[in-house]
């Protein structure tokens, strides 16, 4: 399940001075591990709300959050590669659009029981001025230990999520792949139809 995601993914956050991960970021200047609370912090919400909360709320919940703090564009260039310059404006707008939704399907159907689960934080490294890895463990129920590593870029001060690499498994390498084998054989159209396509799956799961 874990491993599917991007996005993705996610606990208790260890607050910093005049920042609340519930509640956001006091300004745009957030630590990077602050901003991977804030997102670990609501799954663990959502999973504590069990069937208090549908799939459409729980998506709601977390839409506008992931659009706050992934790095899409940057997903679109590293996915697309030389193809993303080439897109139209309107194309690139409408990829993010989706992978947002995605994102969030992804995290709203997998994120939504709670057994016990825990996020604890690991280390952040640097990896230059304006990146960052930001090492998280999650030990589920059953005492199993999952590493998340949240590769992070700040851009005008802003550290927002590029990456993240589960147990070494990168979703968005996976995502890379499938959708340039997609628009090589088909087109744009048909990759936006396919990550639509997965969304609808993720909200019947």
């Amino acid at each position: 399940m874990l491993r599917s995601l991007l996005f993705l993914l996610i606990s208790t956050g260890t607050a910093i001075a005049g920042q609340d991960p519930a509640n956001g970021p006091a300004d745009d200047a957030a630590a990077p591990d602050v901003v991977v609370e804030r997102l670990e912090t609501a799954l663990i919400e959502n999973m504590k709300a069990g069937d208090e909360m549908t799939f459409e709320a729980r998506f709601e919940t977390l839409r506008p959050l992931l659009a706050e703090i992934m790095a899409v564009d940057r997903m679109g260039r590293y996915v697309f590669g030389r193809d993303w310059a080439s897109f139209e404006q309107s194309q690139r707008e409408t990829f993010k659009e989706v992978f947002l939704d995605l994102s969030a399907a992804t995290y709203a159907a997998q994120f939504k029981a709670f057994g016990g689960e825990s996020f604890e934080p690991v280390a952040v490294q640097e990896q230059g001025e304006d990146r960052v890895v930001v090492k998280r463990r999650l030990t589920t129920g059953s005492g199993r230990q999952i590493a998340f590593d949240y590769l992070m870029t700040r851009d005008d001060s802003r550290w927002q999520i590029v990456t993240i690499i589960t147990d070494g498994v990168s979703d968005l390498a996976i995502k890379r792949t499938q959708y340039r084998r997609i628009l090589e054989s088909e087109d744009f159209d048909a990759v936006i139809a396919h990550i639509r396509e997965s969304i609808e799956s993720q909200r019947n799961d």
